[in-house]
Order: C-alpha cells, then structure tokens, then sequence
C-alpha cells in the first residue's frame, strides 16, 4: 500500500477535466484534474490555489465530471492551472469557479454568484 494518496485514486481522470463535488450545501466545489490523480483548486480552506488528491479535493464526496468546450489540450489546461497556483482566494473574485473558467476561456466567471460575480476581468 502506498504512502501517497494520489496513488490510491480508484480512478484517475485524464488531465484538463474539470471535477465538481458538493461543498457546503447546495455549493460545488470545482477543480481541473491533473491526469495523476492529483486536482488543482482554489481553495476557501486553504485560501489559495493549490494541488491536492482527489481525496482532499472532494473531502470524501463523490466527484462528477463537468463537460467543457475548450481549444486547448487537457495539458495545455493544466499548464495554465498550475501557474496559478499559490494565487490568493476571494470569495467573490477568485473562487473556484473563477479559477476554472479563467483557465478554460481566460474570463473569470461564477455562475453560483450570479449578480454578485465581481470576478469579471
């Protein structure tokens, strides 16, 4: 048995998917999969975008799989996500949902604010 989380992921899902799972109530929690059972998020608990398992990603939830149109490859995607990491974390400018939408169009946006969405940039 291995030490290392990522290396005990049931499934591993190929890099450039975007990961959903239920976060606090009726919030989701979204994030970019690596393709090496590792997600990049950004993170309300840990004020930052990060790389964690999809253990720590889903805290024990089921995590769905969010389709997506993009012209950029699944690698190309995470390139771009990992250069943001270490970025701050804003609830209203730089959730999650902010964070996945920048690195699939370069717009920042968060469909769960709605008209409270301050992240437009």
């Amino acid at each position: 048995m291995s030490r290392f989380d990522y290396e005990r992921v049931a499934k591993i899902y190929p890099a450039g998917t975007i990961l959903e799972t239920d976060a606090y109530g009726i919030i989701r929690h979204v994030g970019i999969a690596t393709g090496y059972g590792t997600v990049i998020h950004a993170s309300r608990r840990y004020g930052q975008v990060l790389e964690t398992s999809e253990k720590l990603f889903s805290r024990g939830k089921p995590i769905r799989t969010i389709p997506h149109k993009s012209s950029l490859s699944g690698t190309h995607l995470v390139v771009r996500a990992r250069g943001k990491i270490g970025q701050r974390y804003g609830v209203l400018t730089r959730n999650c949902e902010h964070f996945v939408a920048w690195v699939i169009s370069g717009q920042a946006r968060s469909e769960q604010l709605g008209p409270l969405d301050l992240g437009r940039h």
